[in-house]
């Protein structure tokens, strides 16, 4: 617990139901990103849904390792989405439980094993951090995102490719494409009214497509028009199913 109440001692004193030792222990709060774990011989995507002080809880989708997915296994943690605000994209951790929920689908418990000036270093500081002010229901606002399936393209190598961006927020998104881009590749992205420059963050291959992620920073005005967009898209998001897949 010290290098949490290092990292965010004055932040949870301005959170009004923070209180006491045993609230630091239990406090939890309900999350959306992505994690890539990586394990001795393996690695899985997984999506977190749960943070605290100790921990993640992850919901994972792939083959179970018996001999790798149990208690105490050190592994490590990669935060998966562009981070300008970290030196660090992993960290060391362990596994606490392994709960199995179907056929390669189980609930994984991580906990934290870093030195201090890694997990300050790292993605773990400013991302717990947009989660506990989201989970005050403060600032939410500025971190706003939304699913969708929006289509457009992509320059590479000099030509336009089709994409479709499946997650949108001011500063990246979400890209699936025919095509590769290599990791730090600079390229170009038009949607709706939208053209940004962008850089590639990440690119996996995934069942004949690739996932990318993309960052961008755009200006002021332009940051404006991404907003009320963002927030169309979340409209349309709660009369729909946000869980329906959809092929590229």
């Amino acid at each position: 617990m010290g290098w949490f109440q290092s990292l965010f001692g004055n932040l949870l004193k301005r959170i009004p139901d923070w209180d006491g030792e045993e609230r630091r222990q239990a406090f939890r709060v309900r999350c959306d990103f992505e994690i890539e774990v990586q394990a001795p011989g393996c690695s899985y995507l997984a999506h977190c849904i749960d943070a605290g002080p100790q921990g993640l809880k992850l919901k994972v989708r792939g083959p179970f390792v018996k001999k790798i997915l149990r208690r105490g296994q050190p592994i490590r943690l990669r935060y998966v989405e562009p981070m300008y605000e970290a030196e660090l994209d992993t960290v060391g951790g362990a596994i606490c439980w392994v709960r199995r929920e179907g056929e390669q689908m189980f609930t994984l418990a991580v906990g934290f094993e870093d030195t201090l000036d890694n997990m300050r270093r790292s993605w773990v500081k400013p991302i717990l951090q947009k989660v506990f002010k989201a989970g005050s229901r403060r600032n939410q606002r500025r971190y706003m995102r939304a699913r969708c399936q929006l289509p457009g393209k992509a320059l590479m190598d000099g030509k336009q490719q089709d994409i479709k961006i499946t997650d949108l927020s001011t500063s990246g998104a979400r890209v699936s494409s025919l095509q590769p881009l290599e990791v730090g590749a600079a390229t170009e992205i038009a949607f709706e009214k939208f053209a940004l420059r962008a850089i590639v963050r990440r690119c996996a291959p995934d069942y004949g497509v690739y996932r990318l992620g993309l960052a961008f920073s755009p200006d002021s005005e332009t940051r404006k028009k991404l907003v009320r967009l963002i927030k169309q898209l979340v409209e349309v998001g709660r009369m729909t199913d946000p869980g329906s897949n959809q092929a590229f």
